[in-house]
């Protein structure tokens, strides 16, 4: 059965809003709410003389899984050179501990240079930045099983680090890898290491492309001794939805797609468009390729009416089957 999710609003926001999209996706049937882990707005040119505010994807996620019971609660994906691997894997314990075990673990070996650069942070090539995820991997997956972890990999290390208490989830939480770059290293590193496998916002394939990124990934997945069977499938997706095609139009005016500079070119995010019918049928051709998970992103998302047009008209469409 597919689930359904949403990007928690950012930008501009207080933290009360923030809360209060959250609660009412738990009350309108989400199974999950996901966090984007930039200390800059992604979506704006690094040259752009003013910066919205951006709330910082951990500590919005741990206060969240204090007020929330039922919505699993996600990082869409956390950037793996923000954090030391074993001080991650500690958080990460902590985190799935306070939330009763609703956590999902996404995560990605970073895409966004002008943030490295504003933080100070190295920002190497894309294979060494994939090495780094696969070892941070390896690493974290040690901490949460056994109760003392050492490691010795080309840029990290650990030497009988303890992770107490452990994770609620066994033997750790969901593992999610997002893709933006290197799809190869990523295949592979998915095959080996992630439960699920996120498709970004940014990139919205079509339903045929889709299912054979699929076929491509279950090659990597058998020269893991997996099957991709095994893996989840989510896919993220920008959505503009309205009751009739009145208002769908006056929305789609008013909320022009989203443009993103990503290395030296500009994408335009694209996004599904629809009556709450109309996603429906735009949706289900992904699920009839295999996509197992949703999540959504909504430009008025903080108006709280396109949550309840999809609790309503659109999720349960899925539930049914």
């Amino acid at each position: 059965m597919v689930k359904f999710g949403i990007y928690l609003p950012q930008a501009n926001v207080d933290y009360n809003t923030v809360k209060r999209v959250a609660l009412e996706c738990e009350r309108q049937g989400f199974d999950s709410a996901w966090i984007t882990d930039h200390l800059l707005p992604w979506y704006l040119p690094p040259s752009s003389p003013l910066q919205d505010s951006y709330l910082e994807c951990w500590t919005t996620l741990s206060a969240l899984a204090s007020v929330t019971t039922k919505l699993r609660l996600g990082t869409l994906v956390l950037c793996n050179l923000f954090r030391y691997p074993s001080v991650l894997a500690k958080m990460t314990a902590t985190l799935d501990v306070i939330s009763n075990g609703r956590l999902e673990f996404g995560i990605g070996a970073g895409w966004f240079e002008p943030e490295f650069i504003a933080y100070g942070i190295p920002f190497p090539k894309a294979s060494i930045r994939i090495a780094q995820l696969q070892e941070a991997l390896t690493m974290m997956k040690k901490m949460w099983t056994e109760e003392r972890a050492t490691f010795q990999g080309q840029y990290y290390r650990i030497q009988e680090a303890f992770c107490n208490p452990k994770p609620v989830q066994k033997p750790h939480p969901p593992i999610w890898v997002g893709v933006m770059f290197g799809k190869k290293r990523m295949f592979e590193t998915i095959a080996k290491y992630a439960d699920g496998w996120v498709v970004s916002s940014l990139y919205l394939p079509k339903p045929e492309e889709y299912k054979r990124q699929i076929e491509e990934l279950q090659t990597y997945c058998l020269q893991a001794g997996r099957s991709v069977e095994d893996i989840k499938k989510a896919l993220g997706v920008g959505c503009v939805v309205a009751k009739n095609q009145r208002g769908l139009k006056e929305k789609t005016r008013r909320f022009s797609p989203v443009k993103v500079s990503v290395e030296k070119y500009v994408v335009t995010q694209p996004r599904l468009e629809g009556t709450p019918e109309q996603c429906v049928e735009r949706l289900k051709d992904y699920v009839d390729v295999g996509v197992t998970h949703i999540i959504l992103s909504f430009p008025d998302v903080t108006t709280l009416e396109p949550l309840r047009l999809f609790g309503e008209d659109v999720i349960p469409a899925f539930k049914q089957n």
